[in-house]
């Protein structure tokens, strides 16, 4: 039996992507495999991350991006400003990114945070470890 419950999947006017969130034990999981990295586009799906990680019994969050996502400057720039602020609003203890290849690398490299930031290829490991805190 999966510990994990979905609480939000959206697709809306302003958000042309497929993405969710589901919890995992104490860990906010967010699905962007179907972000292509345009940051018009994030205002949504940061607001409800924040949302659900702020959530009292969260300790930890996990991003998974897909092959399609480019990390360009604007893209990088944002991340590194909007998510550093907003995990240090969570409050969460750990951050983890899957992806196939440098991606994860890429983002984790450019945050400015206090948490602990692993990057994995499995999304299965990153959710175990981001568990563990």
């Amino acid at each position: 039996m999966s510990r994990a419950s979905a609480v939000g999947s959206t697709r809306s006017s302003g958000v042309p992507f497929a993405f969710s969130h589901e919890i995992d034990g104490e860990v906010v999981v967010q699905d962007l495999t179907a972000w292509d990295g345009e940051v018009e586009e994030m205002d949504a799906v940061e607001s409800e991350w924040l949302d659900h990680a702020s959530r009292a019994g969260i300790s930890g969050a996990v991003t998974e991006f897909g092959d399609g996502v480019n990390l360009g400057r604007e893209t990088q720039e944002h991340l590194a400003t909007e998510w550093s602020a907003k995990a240090e609003e969570a409050d969460i203890e750990r951050i983890a990114f899957v992806s196939d290849g440098i991606k994860a690398h890429a983002v984790s490299a450019n945050l400015d945070v206090s948490q602990e930031i692993q990057t994995f290829n499995s999304l299965s490991a990153a959710v175990a470890w981001a568990n563990e805190a």
